[in-house]
């Protein structure tokens, strides 16, 4: 199985998991892209902005930090490119990097529950992920180390990006909780916005 595959994810958000082309292969590197494909998959999936989702996802991460949602990227499909062997830490983890580029609708601002679009055209590319592994066991009686077959993403959980089935779920819930008129209003175009999406 070429270590050059590319997972590209067209349907998110109620339209159906997220599927990797063909067989996974056994090479570290297809794991590595599993965990980050599944991140990327529950992020889009609305995963962040619940308490019930963010307990899936910050597992996913070696260090997840706390739930950002000032700023929500809504997104129509993302790509997790090919993996890149970066080697291992000094604890002698293995490391793998990768590229995640979203096409981008358009940005929430939580706080004014506005939603602002953007051409769909644009890509948006965050900084590279590296996943790692995260540990080893020894190998029984003959002391070999084997490695461990968990991996972890590092560095902390980044902001959201949900896709539009999400993100209209996500307003429903900023207007239904909004004690201001403007927000609620805000809300009400934003989520008008959002279904024009669909």
């Amino acid at each position: 199985m070429s270590l050059h595959r590319i997972f590209i994810a067209t349907a998110i958000a109620g339209l159906g998991p997220i599927a990797a082309a063909g067989p996974e292969a056994a090479a570290p590197e297809a794991s590595a892209r599993a965990v980050l494909t599944r991140f990327c998959e529950l992020d889009a999936q609305g995963a962040l902005v619940t308490s019930g989702g963010w307990q899936k996802v910050s597992g996913l991460f070696a260090s997840p930090g706390a739930p950002r949602r000032e700023r929500i990227m809504v997104v129509k499909d993302f790509v997790v490119s090919a993996g890149s062997e970066k080697g291992r830490s000094a604890a002698g983890e293995r490391t793998v990097g990768f590229h995640v580029e979203y096409t981008v609708l358009g940005l929430i601002d939580s706080s004014q529950a506005r939603f602002d679009p953007v051409p769909p055209s644009m890509h948006v590319e965050p900084s590279l992920f590296v996943v790692r592994q995260s540990g080893q066991t020894l190998g029984g009686a003959s002391g070999r180390v084997a490695e461990s077959a968990d991996w972890q993403i590092d560095g902390t959980v980044p902001e959201p990006h949900l896709g539009v089935d999400a993100a209209i779920r996500y307003a429903t819930g900023l207007r239904a909780n909004a004690k201001d008129a403007t927000i609620r209003k805000s809300a009400e175009m934003a989520l008008a916005a959002l279904k024009s999406l669909r």
